[in-house]
């Protein structure tokens, strides 16, 4: 059978649904209630038959005449059954069937029937006089009816409609198997292989989903619930996914609106293409800043986001970092420049409300000077707050010289003291990294508060710590240029170059290259399990690792070697004048080394840990930098991939 001929006329109900399993159903109903029940195929065959009354079995089928008026009523019955509604037939012998259909896909595959019942208590004197019309036994015949179930009419219909449901359920599982398995019969013979479109589309690294021209969405892949958290149920129409992933209502009716207007103008369009560069809500509170780009196919309107989060932070960064040490170079004044630090920080995660607050000079109390959004009462009621243990996140950073996460303020004991300013504020957590001058004088805090409680993520720390640490430059103001450069392009926790300053090196040793003819290898490498680390010991002990990788290398590396702190916990070296076979070799001994070193924790555990490695070298004469990079990070996960803690030479 060809699976366009495979229709539900094909089937009984017993083809579709375990009878035998369904028929105790049944039996339990009847017990639960004890209202008798029967199923007949659309053929008259008994399916299942539950209960039956006595009066009906010892009375009324044994006297000719009543029993006449039972067929007549069950005729009667059958005649009136319509689809999805329940018939009603009232016999002269005084009780009551129903019947109902149990259709699927429009074709009738059983009847449900209920009775007899009664829907009141019954006239005891009417039915006496019947028995003696029929000759019953009077006493037993009223016995009889008293064992009749009195159930009302619309209890028995809602009963009805629960077990139809039911059936139809049932029934429809089973036709939806059958066609499963005539469908992979028919792909087993052919021997062809049909991929549907969704699944090729849920391996998508993309978020993608499809809506109808109604304005209903009809498709997501798992990869757009992994980015945004929404599933289908959440997002019925583009109306509701509009408001939920833009709630700022100004942000939405500038931005998002016009673009999406222009989008519905579309549809008379073939095939058109629009995209946009949005800040997109995330279910769980969280912001991603996607690429969103739309096709209308037919009726159809086909979504696809690309997740340009950290590539979009990492610029946004970047251009942070120039501007503000642009700010401070030209001799903006020192808040204006603290006040940009606090815009720029927030505008990465609009939740987020910060603060700066500025050591006085004796070094004992912490002074509010610049502006920010936080309510102007709680602003002057830490203004002039002395710093010590205990004293809030900022006081304690301060004091401590370390940064102090308080995720739930109302219990947290550091608060306990400012828990009820806090509130009045609507603030529910604070984190605060203290801002640490490069000889190691602490210059005050910067603090990051939400108005739920909150705790803090990779991202956030490393957030923090930017913050912390420009802030430092700024407070600081090198007094030459080459102080403030040096700052600039050191990564902040290792003292190493930093991603910027290590790429605009490496970008001058392929000048040289291409002017000398000097080859050169990069390694690339990071270290292994580092977010187990930082779960199991936490961020502190995580930056200890990091300092400890920071130092190993600059024990085993030349002078002339230059070394830097990629991202995270990824680390790039330039090896000038080294051939790929001696690269192979330092990073080697660098392997060792690492796996021979460790630090201690906050509960002094000693932490051990490893990293793997990609190497590679400039064979070529047109190489760049990405290219360059790229090889030495596709060499890094090759080791990753076969068993970390090694080191691998890129093979073109």
């Amino acid at each position: 059978m060809l699976l366009n001929d495979l229709t539900i006329t094909n089937y009984k109900f017993c083809d579709l649904v375990d009878v035998v399993a369904f028929s105790k159903v049944l039996d339990s109903f009847y017990s639960a209630t004890g209202i008798p029940n029967g199923l007949l195929a659309i053929d008259g065959e008994v399916i299942s038959q539950s209960g039956w009354i006595n009066v009906c079995e010892n009375f009324h089928r044994v006297n000719p005449l009543s029993k006449q008026y039972c067929l007549k009523s069950n005729f009667e019955l059958i005649k009136n059954i319509k689809e999805n509604e329940i018939a009603t037939s009232l016999c002269k012998n005084g009780l009551i069937d129903y019947a109902t259909p149990i259709i699927i896909k429009g074709h009738r595959l059983a009847t449900l029937f209920l009775g007899q019942v009664l829907i009141k208590s019954p006239n005891l004197v009417s039915f006496g006089k019947q028995s003696e019309k029929f000759n019953f036994d009077k006493k037993s015949y009223i016995e009889a009816i008293k064992e009749v179930p009195i159930v009302s009419k619309e209890k028995i219909e809602s009963l009805m409609k629960c077990i139809v449901s039911m059936a139809q359920m049932l029934a429809q599982n089973g036709l939806s198997k059958l066609e499963h398995n005539e469908l992979e019969k028919n792909l087993l013979n052919s021997n062809k292989k049909v991929i549907h479109l969704s699944d090729i589309l849920d391996f998508s690294p993309n978020g993608i989903g499809w809506s109808n021209e109604k304005g209903e969405i009809e498709y997501l892949n798992h990869q757009f619930t992994r980015l945004f958290g929404y599933e289908k149920e959440d997002i019925p129409t583009l109306d509701i996914w509009l408001k939920k992933a833009f709630p700022n209502t100004k942000y939405r009716q500038e931005k998002v609106n016009p673009w999406y207007k222009n989008l519905e103008n579309s549809y008379e369009n073939a095939i058109s293409s629009s995209e946009l560069e949005v800040n997109i809500k995330c279910k769980d509170g969280t912001y991603r800043h996607v690429l969103i780009r739309v096709s209308s196919i037919a009726d159809k309107k086909l979504f696809n986001f690309s997740d340009i989060t950290i590539h979009w932070k990492s610029e946004q960064r970047n251009r942070a970092h120039d501007r503000i040490l642009g700010l401070v170079a030209k001799g903006i004044e020192l808040n204006d420049v603290l006040e940009e630090i606090l815009r720029t920080i927030e505008f990465e995660d609009s939740e987020s409300l910060c603060s700066i607050l500025l050591l006085d000079k004796e070094g004992n109390h912490l002074i509010n000077s610049i502006r920010n959004r936080l309510p102007k009462f709680y602003n002057h009621a830490i203004d002039g707050l002395k710093i010590g243990v205990g004293i809030g996140s900022c006081g304690t950073a301060a004091m401590i010289k370390e940064r102090v996460i308080v995720d739930d303020i109302m219990t947290h004991k550091f608060w306990q003291p400012y828990k009820e300013i806090a509130k009045q504020a609507n603030l529910g957590s604070c984190w605060s990294e203290p801002i640490i001058a490069s000889n190691g004088k602490v210059l005050g805090t910067f603090a990051i508060y939400h108005k739920n409680p909150s705790k803090p993520n990779e991202a956030d720390i490393e957030r923090i710590n930017f913050a912390a640490n420009i802030a430092a430059i700024a407070i600081e103001n090198k007094e030459n240029r080459v102080d403030l450069e040096k700052q600039a392009y050191t990564d902040y926790l290792t003292g190493l170059n930093n991603r910027r300053s290590f790429i605009e090196q490496t970008q001058m040793e392929l000048l040289r290259k291409e002017r000398y003819g000097r080859e050169f290898s990069l390694i690339m490498f990071d270290i292994d399990y580092f977010k187990h680390i930082n779960d199991k010991y936490g961020h502190h002990t995580g930056d200890l690792v990091l300092k400890e990788i920071a130092n190993v290398c600059n024990i085993i590396l030349r002078e002339i070697d230059i070394v830097g702190r990629m991202g995270g916990e990824e680390f790039a070296i330039l090896l000038p004048e080294t051939s790929i076979l001696e690269a192979q070799k330092i990073a080697d001994r660098l392997r060792i080394a690492i796996t021979q070193a460790k630090v201690l924790s906050s509960l002094n555990e000693e932490v051990r840990f490893a990293a793997s490695f990609g190497v590679t070298l400039t064979n070529t004469e047109d190489i760049n930098i990405n290219e360059l990079l790229n090889q030495a990070d596709t060499a890094l996960y090759q080791a990753k991939n076969s068993g970390r803690n090694r080191v691998v030479i890129y093979e073109s």
